[in-house]
């Protein structure tokens, strides 16, 4: 495993880090029913090939995020293992609810300290309205001893990132970014410029570009496999220090860990001529569903992230027949249509997309792209 600087006077950090927002369920796959046994034994594998970095958040898995990565960690006697977690401080709720909530989440991870807490999913408007209050809240959680640093995470536009970044105020920064997604690589080159731990999410798009399909493995000849070109590829980049994936199984830990102890990534050749695919992509002007999940619920029963990942494996990685059958199943789901046939314009997903995806828009060429005639 190789391991970077988190920042300039952060830890040393493995280059893989643990996303816990997708650990394994139990039976019947509700995103709440965290099977506890399964997390324990995927985390254990990850630390035990030299992760040592997991984030995760108050809400992820309904709130068992945090409980399982207490649960994996208890009795761990490896290397030392850097948790970061986050606060929903755009919240319109007292410090006093965030006081709880920090010492809940310290409570589910079994630490006396997080090394780590983010203002989660920040946004020009939020940060307007309670920056200076998550500022105010994290210097006494700081002066308690409850946390060592702080950051934030965001699907914000880059020049407003670069607003929070240039407030000084902050020790480490989480984005969205993968190789269908770079509109935010000057940024992370700019923070870590500034001296901030940088941390990637969606390295494999929320799993959409994990296909191995000839267009996916085209784009770095030589790879194996889908997650190895999108790995490469982020640890690559300038001012990245770490790539947290959600790992849900073993098969998933072993690959990311033989790719993250590679020497070298990429060549700078591979890097150019990479890169030159991609310019070509991006031509297209397409906004790229990263499937966070934020726009849910759908008032009227859509799957916007499930359907969104099935146009784009089938617009970006040739799997048409694939998505079109299970479109299919979406239509005829047990509680109702599922699909985006069963959207009705109404909008209200809109406002809550952190990426700003034309969310009807989408969902109208999904259904012209995959409904079977």
């Amino acid at each position: 495993m190789l391991y970077r600087r988190y920042g300039k006077d952060g830890p040393l950090v493995s280059v893989l880090g643990f996303g816990a927002m997708r650990l394994p369920l139990r039976a019947g796959g509700d995103y709440g029913r965290v099977n506890y046994t399964r997390a324990t034994e995927v985390i254990r594998r990850a630390l035990h090939a030299g992760v040592n970095f997991i984030d995760t958040h108050h809400r992820y898995h309904e709130g068992h995020s945090e409980e399982a990565v207490g649960r994996a960690l208890k009795g761990w006697k490896g290397p030392r293992v850097y948790l970061q977690t986050k606060t929903p401080f755009y919240d319109d709720k007292p410090a006093a609810h965030f006081e709880r909530m920090l010492y809940e989440a310290l409570e589910k991870l079994g630490v006396a300290q997080i090394d780590y807490l983010l203002f989660h999913s920040v946004r020009m408007d939020r940060w307007k309205k309670r920056g200076r209050r998550f500022l105010k809240f994290s210097d006494w959680a700081l002066r308690k001893g409850l946390i060592v640093r702080r950051g934030f995470s965001s699907h914000d536009t880059p020049e407003n990132v670069k607003t929070y970044i240039d407030t000084g105020a902050f020790s480490a920064a989480l984005m969205s970014y993968n190789w269908l997604n770079r509109r935010m690589a000057d940024t992370i080159a700019y923070a870590a410029d500034r001296g901030m731990g940088v941390s990637v999410m969606n390295p494999l798009g929320g799993g959409s570009l994990a296909a191995a399909t000839p267009k996916i493995l085209g784009l770095l000849p030589g790879a194996r496999s889908a997650p190895e070109v999108a790995l490469r590829y982020v640890l690559a980049t300038p001012g990245v220090t770490v790539a947290f994936s959600g790992m849900s199984d073993l098969a998933q830990v072993d690959e990311n860990a033989r790719l993250a102890s590679r020497p070298q990534g990429m060549t700078p050749a591979q890097w150019k001529a990479m890169n030159v695919r991609l310019a070509a992509i991006e031509r297209k002007g397409l906004a790229v569903c990263t499937s966070c999940g934020y726009c849910m619920p759908c008032p009227h029963g859509v799957s916007i992230p499930v359907n969104f990942m099935l146009y784009n494996r089938a617009r970006f990685l040739d799997m048409t027949e694939w998505a079109g059958e299970r479109f299919e199943a979406l239509r005829k789901h047990a509680e109702g249509d599922r699909s985006a046939l069963a959207c009705r314009k109404c909008g209200a997903c809109l406002p809550k997309c952190p990426a700003r995806v034309p969310i009807v828009r989408q969902l109208e060429r999904t259904a012209a792209m995959l409904t079977r005639r």
